[in-house]
């Protein structure tokens, strides 16, 4: 999703910054099982490469959003590359494996990452963007939540914490800047077609067919593309989205069902 929303955003003229606690990505519990094949893909900079191919202007940067120095020194960086800070899309997101059980079965501190990147990680990145966006009296922040901080979810606790608590975050930060130009809202989507779709480590799934059968659960038919996130970024980010602030957007296709939904013949 985050590739697809910077992509988005760049094809819009915008200068985009592209961050990422390891240069090639953190893989989830899935792929550490089985391994990634990316091919010649090296994460943030081949990226950074397949925009400026694409015409538009991108650079990157690495460190930990969970951690305040490398928050404080990400936004320090872009603001010096650009001269201004516009936008900011709180995309990343803890690597799903161990927090995905039973509340007995977690480890206390997978619970603390999950909770320090997730929400700590939306928190310092806000709070080292909203001077800048204050001091132009414009800002747009877009907070990447999920289906899961609004309803029930099982075996998911530190996540739909974590995110449940974004969404918090983004209603009360929104009182505090929204005088100052700045709009915050928080995006939720639901199944999206992505690596992190898929938690079950056997080796002999089929990952596309899982989506599949999924997906058919969904009124529209299909699971989320990374472009029907990005599609909401690029709205909520954008100039004519100045009076839409403090808002949660759903993006689930109308939800899993369990009933069986009618479908053309």
């Amino acid at each position: 999703m985050g590739q697809a929303i910077a992509r988005m955003l760049a094809g819009q003229g915008v200068a985009v910054v592209v961050a990422d606690r390891l240069p090639a990505g953190v893989p989830n519990l899935r792929q550490e099982l089985m391994g990634t094949d990316s091919g010649d893909w090296r994460g943030v900079d081949s990226l950074v490469e397949l925009i400026g191919r694409e015409g538009g202007v991108a650079s990157s940067v690495v460190g930990d959003i969970g951690e305040e120095a490398d928050a404080s020194r990400m936004v320090g960086e872009a603001v010096e590359r650009h001269g201004r800070l516009d936008i900011l899309v709180n995309n990343a997101a803890a690597p799903q494996g161990k927090d995905r059980d039973d509340i007995e079965e977690i480890p206390i501190e997978v619970w603390d990452q999950v909770l320090r990147i997730n929400l700590r990680g939306t928190y310092l990145m806000s709070r080292f963007a909203v001077p800048h966006m204050r001091r132009q009296r414009w800002g747009r922040i877009v907070n990447i939540s999920s289906m899961a901080g609004m309803v029930a979810a099982p075996r998911s606790t530190a996540y739909s914490a974590s995110k449940a608590g974004v969404i918090g975050f983004t209603r009360a930060l929104a009182m505090d800047v929204a005088a100052w130009g700045v709009t915050v809202n928080a995006v939720c989507p639901g199944l999206v077609g992505t690596s992190r779709a898929i938690l079950n480590p056997d080796p002999d799934l089929d990952e596309q067919a899982e989506l599949d059968k999924r997906g058919r659960a969904i009124p529209v038919g299909r699971a989320g593309r990374p472009e029907d996130i990005a599609a909401a970024v690029r709205y909520l980010a954008s100039e004519d989205a100045g009076y839409v602030t403090g808002q949660t957007l759903s993006l689930d296709g109308g939800g899993m069902q369990p009933f069986p939904l009618p479908r053309p013949a």
